[in-house]
């Protein structure tokens, strides 16, 4: 492993995903950023490659080249995730799948292959998932909790899969937090903090959990949503 962490970030269009990459950037980290096609990466000099979260093939190659780019794949981080919100009755199918593709089936494909770098350089390294803290259902949110739920699961069932070759996975649950995905905390009110959270706290977060020094702290849901959840995942 170098002495500077290599990083790739999904999502670097989004908010969240945005902020991940500068709290990197702040410590000195490499950093490789991903969007879908559909999405202006916006301004910037680090390397920023276009891929369908839901595409195999494509997330494939934008991870094996983030890793030639910089010499292989420390940490993964997932934040490419936006939104559905829709009453049930009225959501299209269509709408329903393209959520859940994007985020759940997304989170697998890239944790998958980031971890297939991982192994094979013998570095072992970390994974961050990022997801809503309403993967216990809400009105409206039924794609969304649908891919939360799963991501869930999915965080526990990867760090049994990648352990045994050094590769540390948990997932942050975000809401009450000044983002794209407030759109789904419209019945929480105020926090019990008093204020809702910033991206950036949520970035500090996932930096921590990238590190490598917590050692056996994995298959871990983070809320950070200002006190809001009760729940134990």
């Amino acid at each position: 492993m170098t002495s500077i962490d290599r990083v790739l970030i999904t999502g670097v269009d989004t908010r969240l995903g945005a902020a991940v990459r500068d709290h990197f950037a702040g410590r000195g980290a490499l950093t490789v950023g991903t969007v879908t096609a559909e999405r202006d990466p916006g301004p910037g000099e680090e390397l920023t490659l276009t891929a369908d979260p839901a595409d195999r093939a494509e997330v494939g190659h934008v991870v094996a080249k983030a890793a030639a780019h910089m010499g292989g794949v420390d940490v993964l981080v997932v934040a490419h995730g936006l939104p559905v919100v829709a009453p049930l009755a009225d959501q299209p199918m269509a709408e329903f799948w393209a959520h859940v593709d994007a985020t759940l089936t997304g989170s697998f494909l890239y944790a998958q292959a980031a971890a297939d770098h991982m192994r094979h350089s013998g570095t072992g390294g970390r994974i961050v998932l990022t997801t809503s803290r309403w993967h216990v259902g809400g009105d409206g949110l039924a794609a969304v909790a649908t891919a939360a739920g799963g991501i869930v699961a999915l965080t526990k069932s990867l760090t049994r899969d990648f352990g045994g070759f050094g590769v540390g996975v948990n997932a942050v649950a975000i809401g009450a937090l000044d983002s794209e995905w407030s759109v789904c905390d419209s019945a929480v009110g105020q926090p019990p903090g008093g204020r809702t959270g910033t991206v950036e706290q949520a970035a500090a977060v996932i930096g921590l959990l990238s590190r490598r020094q917590l050692g056996a702290a994995v298959g871990q849901i983070v809320n950070v949503d200002g006190g809001v959840s009760r729940n134990r995942v």
